[in-house]
């Protein structure tokens, strides 16, 4: 056992150069908080009424853009699996909840496949968030959300996002996503609490959530188009005869309840249909610019703005239409049409009507209007006083307009920890030396003394290697083997970890093949001492480097 007396002596002359272990991490920190379905119509609504006080509060009039225009279609995986890759309208990898992605053999990636692309295209530690989205987790959320603050102590990057608002508009309407909107402002008060002002924080909603006259869409147009359709999932339609795109585009505007239909008639031409007009967005290529024309009434209104039929580049239509009916309409509707896998229709509603679904039965998005495409930009930080004082944006610039930021970081290794403890009911110190050589993997040395006399002789030691099968923002799961040697034998086991973080406690579940159940609890007074008791039977510390 004299091996081990010399790897303890190696620790502590570690151990004397925590100063320089500990020093600040220098580099920048960045918090990204995707709020789902969080409109600037009602967002600014109840900033006005002072129910969101903890957002108003933190950003202040600067470090907020009300005017912020989002991706089209407005649907939650076309913007979490652009935004922070900085991916076009054009160029988003899943345009929509549905599409066709082979004409010839008619491939269609639907709503099942869409959600788990979704999922996976955020980071590993966030992917759980959406299970607090789910009616009877939604309770999770908010402690989740405020644990954030205590992972920049290992990741520089962290993406979190909170679907609440936007289920409980789908589901339970008006009301209840309003009031979710100000739990959120609540939770997101406990977590600016605990930040120190070098952090960044950025919060953005994907879209906003339309209320209103819910209409069963999607099963009334596969009725109404019949053999013709080949796949329709608000606002795509997809055709089987591409050559019919004009003749239904008027037919469904003239027979249905849609009130919008685009379609592209040209290389450079969108033309779209409605009861009241013909509209034309006509695409230079030269210079990369956009103009509107209508026949009929100007039922985009933005004639009688000012505008006279000017072609404008993507800014130009940002400044001018940002806080309009339908901001961006022109950019937007091309954009979204040159995609590769654009639809052959898109079918659209006003903003007193809603596509309703089996999820969507209280309220719902896609639309083209202010209610869905019009969302908040709050951002704070050192590095994004650039954005301060801007009255509109384009969402999709945020990664593009920001260098240098590593949405795949995570750290090289776990934390390697020394912990000694001593167990007043069998009178005994138990020490251990937590190594890791790599992230997701550590190896733990534990060592059994109830001799004081003779530090160097032990009743027991254990060795195991551990890896992590699962991370949240809650919960860590860890699965490895070890052996233990006792009494002169060598006793292999299994052994599982089930870790539950809550602000600054870690309640560590840990169950081994060839002993009791061991629960741990440690509060982790700095980021690298910790206090722990086991089985509420011991009292220890734990010094992490």
């Amino acid at each position: 056992m004299k091996v081990f007396k010399s790897i303890i002596l190696v620790i502590l002359l570690i151990l004397a150069g925590f100063q320089a272990v500990f020093a600040e991490n220098d580099e920048p920190q960045l918090i990204l908080i995707h709020l789902d379905a969080a409109s600037s119509y009602y967002v600014n609504q109840e900033m006005a009424k002072g129910n969101l006080p903890n957002l108003e509060s933190y950003f202040g009039e600067h470090g907020r853009i009300d005017y912020t225009i989002t991706y089209f279609p407005s649907k939650t995986p076309a913007v979490i699996s652009s935004l922070r890759y900085g991916e076009t309208v054009r160029e988003i990898p899943l345009p929509g909840w549905g599409w066709v992605t082979d004409r010839t053999e008619g491939t269609v990636v639907k709503t099942v496949g869409t959600f788990l692309r979704m999922v996976l295209s955020t980071s590993r530690i966030s992917t759980s968030n959406i299970i607090y989205g789910i009616s009877g987790f939604h309770w999770l959320a908010g402690p989740a959300l405020v644990n954030t603050a205590d992972y920049l102590k290992d990741y520089n990057i962290l993406q979190f996002y909170y679907y609440n608002v936007d289920t409980q508009g789908h589901f339970n309407g008006e009301e209840a996503y309003l009031k979710e909107l100000l739990k959120f402002d609540c939770h997101f008060g406990k977590l600016a609490e605990r930040l120190d002002d070098d952090v960044n924080v950025i919060v953005y909603a994907d879209h906003g959530m339309t209320f209103g006259e819910g209409i069963d869409v999607d099963e009334y147009i596969n009725k109404w188009m019949g053999d013709e359709l080949n796949y329709y999932s608000y606002p795509s339609l997809f055709l089987k005869d591409l050559s019919k795109a004009e003749y239904y585009a008027k037919k469904l505007v003239e027979e249905t309840d849609i009130d919008f239909t685009f379609f592209r008639s040209s290389t450079d031409q969108v033309k779209g249909f409605h009861n009241d007009a013909v509209i034309f967005f006509n695409k230079n290529y030269e210079d990369v610019t956009i103009n509107y024309e209508y026949e009929g009434q100007d039922i985009l209104g933005y004639y009688n703005k000012g505008y006279d039929g000017e072609y404008l580049t993507q800014d130009e239509w940002l400044s001018f239409s940002h806080d309009l009916h339908y901001p961006m309409a022109p950019v937007s509707i091309f954009h979204h049409l040159d995609h590769p896998s654009a639809s052959d229709v898109v079918t659209l509603f006003e903003e007193t009507k809603f596509p309703r679904t089996n999820y969507g039965s209280s309220g719902n998005h896609g639309g083209f209007t202010y209610r869905d495409m019009t969302v908040p930009l709050f951002l704070r930080g050192p590095d994004l006083e650039e954005f301060y004082n801007q009255n509109y944006y384009w969402l999709p610039n945020l990664f593009q307009d920001i260098d240098g930021i590593d949405f795949d970081q995570y750290p090289p290794r776990e934390r390697n920890y020394l912990s000694s403890r001593y167990n007043f009911r069998k009178n005994q110190t138990v020490t251990d030396f937590n190594f890791s050589p790599k992230y997701r993997i550590k190896y733990r040395l534990t060592a059994y003394n109830s001799d004081f006399n003779n530090p160097t002789t032990f009743d027991s030691v254990e060795f195991s290697g551990m890896g992590d099968m699962f991370r949240s923002y809650l919960t860590r799961f860890w699965v490895g083997l070890g052996v233990e040697a006792k009494n002169s034998k060598l006793n292999p086991f299994f052994k599982l970890q089930y870790d539950i973080h809550l602000r600054k406690f870690v309640f560590h579940n840990t169950y081994t093949t060839q002993q009791k159940f061991e629960f741990r609890l440690s509060y982790e007074a700095t980021p690298w001492l910790a206090l722990e008791t086991v089985n509420f039977t011991s009292l220890g510390i734990r010094l992490d480097f």
